[in-house]
C-alpha cells in the first residue's frame, strides 16, 4: 500500500538505534518514508541518525538528519526548526524516546528517578 503518506512530512524522534540493526524509531522512520512521507530523523546519537537518513535515501525517499536531545527545550526546538526549514511543516509527530530504569524507592535513587520521568514523560510533553 505505497503512498498512503504522500506528500507529508514526519519528523521522528528516537529515530535512529542504540545498536547495530533495527529498533523501533528506525523501523518506523523507514516505514513512513516506504508510504511517501518526507522524514526528518532525529536521535540523540547523531551517526544513527544519519544511518536512518542513509537507508531511507538509499531507497529513493527523502529524508533529513538531526541530533537532539529530548529532554532540553531548546534542542527539540532546533529539530523542530530544522524541519520546518528543510520541510515547511510537520504533519506526523512520532516520539519513539524511553528507556527502563530499573528498581523502585528502594533501590533507585532520587535522581535516577527525576531522569527516568524527565526522559520518558519530559520528553513527550517537550515533543508536543
Amino acid at each position: 500500500m505505497a503512498g498512503r503518506l504522500e506528500g507529508k512530512v514526519a519528523l521522528v524522534f528516537g529515530a535512529g538505534s542504540i545498536g547495530p540493526g533495527w529498533g523501533n524509531g528506525k523501523a518506523t522512520a523507514v516505514a513512513y518514508a516506504r508510504e511517501g512521507s518526507r522524514v526528518l530523523a532525529v536521535d540523540l546519537n547523531p551517526a544513527a541518525a544519519q544511518e536512518t537518513r542513509d537507508i531511507i535515501r538509499a531507497e529513493g525517499g527523502t529524508c533529513e538528519a538531526s541530533a537532539a536531545d529530548v529532554t532540553g527545550s531548546d534542542s527539540v526546538r532546533e529539530a523542530v526548526r530544522h524541519c520546518l526549514q528543510a520541510f515547511g511543516r510537520v504533519d506526523i509527530l512520532h516520539n519513539n524516546v524511553g528507556m527502563a530504569f530499573l528498581g523502585g524507592p528502594v533501590e533507585m535513587s532520587e535522581k535516577v528517578w527525576a531522569d527516568s520521568m524527565q526522559l520518558n514523560i519530559g520528553s513527550l510533553f517537550l515533543t508536543c
